[in-house]
């Protein structure tokens, strides 16, 4: 039984916020959004050009959902491609990659979540989740496949996190307590890895990718934050 015990306060807990946010009713107020929804052409030595947001990524997400994308290359050769969702009235815009990336043909290797130094103000540093991710490919009878890092975390109105039940707790709790709903924007970064050679060359080159990825985001992350709150989660 006590094996199971942390997760039945976990399941007891999301119940809680789900029940009690949808017991709340009406929000007397939308919340400003804690992010700046532009991202700057020039972040140090990258250089970022806008990215489109394909119509069938809109279906589905209610019409006052905001997007805002650029692909960054250094002049070393690294890209990062950087997208931002905002959500306005309605959170069913906002998710975590791990819902969608097996849809899309991706397989999550790994998850963790990586404090990234930034420097902002009042955060020294940025509690990130680093997925480490594959897509098998198969053409002309070769087997393949292609490796990516993908970095993530959610703000809204003076809240960071990186955790999805971190985020749901704060947003029930917003609601029920200041009857305010967040407008939760979701940072999602990803880099790719370089594959061939041996083992010693696949963690050199996956080593490489986690340093450039971290060191953009210590660019990144004081130009988006409007409001820097006295800790990240």
């Amino acid at each position: 039984m006590t094996a199971w015990r942390p997760y039945a306060v976990l399941v007891g807990l999301l119940a809680g916020a789900a029940a009690l946010t949808a017991l709340s009713g009406k929000v007397s107020q939308v919340s400003e959004a804690g992010i700046v929804m532009k991202l700057p052409e020039r972040l140090g030595e990258w250089v970022g050009v806008p990215m489109p947001v394909m119509e069938v990524e809109r279906q589905g997400l209610p019409v006052d959902t905001e997007f805002e994308r650029r692909l960054y290359r250094d002049a070393r050769g690294n890209e990062v491609y950087c997208s931002i969702v905002l959500a306005g009235k309605d959170a069913r815009s906002i998710h975590r990659p791990e819902t969608c990336l097996p849809a899309q043909g991706w397989e999550v290797l790994d998850g963790r979540y990586e404090d990234v130094p930034v420097n902002a103000g009042g955060v020294a540093a940025l509690r990130t989740r680093a997925l480490k991710i594959v897509r098998r490919l198969q053409a002309g009878g070769m087997d393949g496949s292609v490796e990516r890092l993908n970095y993530y975390w959610f703000m809204g109105k003076d809240r960071v996190t990186a955790s999805h039940i971190q985020r749901i707790v704060w947003n029930s709790f917003d609601r029920i307590v200041h009857s305010v709903n967040h407008r939760w924007a979701y940072i999602t970064l990803t880099v790719a890895v370089p594959r061939g050679g041996g083992a010693a060359a696949a963690a050199a080159n996956e080593a490489a990718a986690r340093a450039a990825m971290r060191g953009f985001i210590g660019r990144l992350f004081p130009e988006l934050k409007r409001a820097v709150p006295a800790s990240s989660v």
